[in-house]
């Protein structure tokens, strides 16, 4: 059975077209999230563009980052890189508790090409084992992933 990093059940997608503002997107929804996509291509960019808008189904302010991780893993796919923006206070839409990530239509590292990100991944210490190499960042412990869990 699926679940997210905090042991919680992770429903398969459903999808749905809706209307949106007189825009047709594609809606995925579980029993976590709500994500809403919508794909354009601006002129002169030679790569379409994705934006994702999530929502939890509580409207809460959480934001987990492994979880939108899965999310983008799952929706557009594990190699595309995508971002998310804060905006300059005269762009700023601040309505909701919703979330927004851009990339491009393309599995080409565009945003890690132009120095956005990083080259290489790498995992947090879970606090077990091996200790990271980096003196002082033993309390920086991340939550096991799925695979490490032992309950």
């Amino acid at each position: 059975m699926a679940r997210n990093q905090h042991g919680k059940r992770w429903d398969p997608w459903i999808t749905e077209m809706v209307d949106i503002q007189g825009e047709e997107q594609l809606l995925y929804h579980n029993n976590h999230y709500h994500v809403f996509v919508r794909k354009y291509k601006p002129e002169g960019v030679p790569y379409g563009i994705i934006h994702l808008s999530i929502k939890n189904n509580d409207r809460s302010p959480r934001h987990d980052w492994r979880d939108f991780q899965r999310i983008k893993n799952e929706i557009v796919g594990p190699e595309i890189e995508m971002a998310e923006m804060y905006p300059r206070e005269s762009h700023k839409v601040d309505l909701s508790n919703q979330y927004h990530l851009w990339g491009f239509e393309t599995d080409e590292p565009v945003l890690t090409k132009v120095g956005f990100g990083w080259e290489e991944g790498k995992k947090i210490w879970n606090g077990v084992t091996p200790k990271p190499p980096i003196p002082g960042t033993e309390k920086a412990v991340q939550r096991p992933y799925e695979e490490e869990s032992t309950v």
